[in-house]
């Protein structure tokens, strides 16, 4: 009686082990497949100043930016940043007419920007642009007073060519 419950006992262990294994590499193959999506379509950004108040972001290289959404984009050469991406979030887009009064920027007359005549390190900079925004540009903006986005010549409206992905808080 022993020996059979022992065996059938074992049996169910050697059962619960090739379930087990069975079970592991079905999530195994599952993880692979997102991660070989994941890697296609979304990646991770981490924002390094303070211009917003999230700085961790997943990127989704698939969606189609909107007007409020926050991107991740190649700004143009410049003097103050090298070889990083920015996250701005679009406050207009094609179409949306920019007004400029001084150095204050309005949309549908309310203020959504006020540029600065010098940057931190007192380097002079130039107005962005003003007026309709042309078919695949966008003017993109961070409240922070330093942020450094389309209220300034340096960047200018942001070319869907070089978005690159449509950037969601996640910290």
């Amino acid at each position: 009686m022993i020996n059979s419950h022992a065996r059938s006992r074992e049996t169910l262990n050697q059962r619960w082990r090739r379930l087990a294994l069975l079970a592991a590499l079905v999530v195994g193959v599952v993880v692979v497949g997102i991660a070989m999506r994941w890697e296609r379509n979304w990646y991770v950004s981490v924002n390094w100043t303070e211009s917003l108040t999230h700085w961790a972001f997943i990127v989704d290289r698939t969606a189609e930016p909107v007007v409020g959404d926050y991107v991740e984009f190649v700004p143009p050469e410049n003097r103050y940043y090298k070889n990083i991406n920015f996250v701005k979030q679009i406050i207009a887009g094609p179409g949306d007419v920019v007004v400029c009064d001084g150095r204050r920027f309005f949309l549908d007359g309310e203020l959504i920007a006020t540029a600065k005549t010098h940057s931190q390190g007192g380097y002079p900079l130039t107005l962005g642009p003003c007026g309709e925004i042309p078919e695949g540009q966008y003017f993109v903006v961070t409240p922070h007073k330093d942020s450094f986005d389309s209220r300034y010549g340096e960047i200018g409206y942001v070319a869907r060519t070089h978005i690159l992905g449509v950037a969601r808080p996640i910290l």
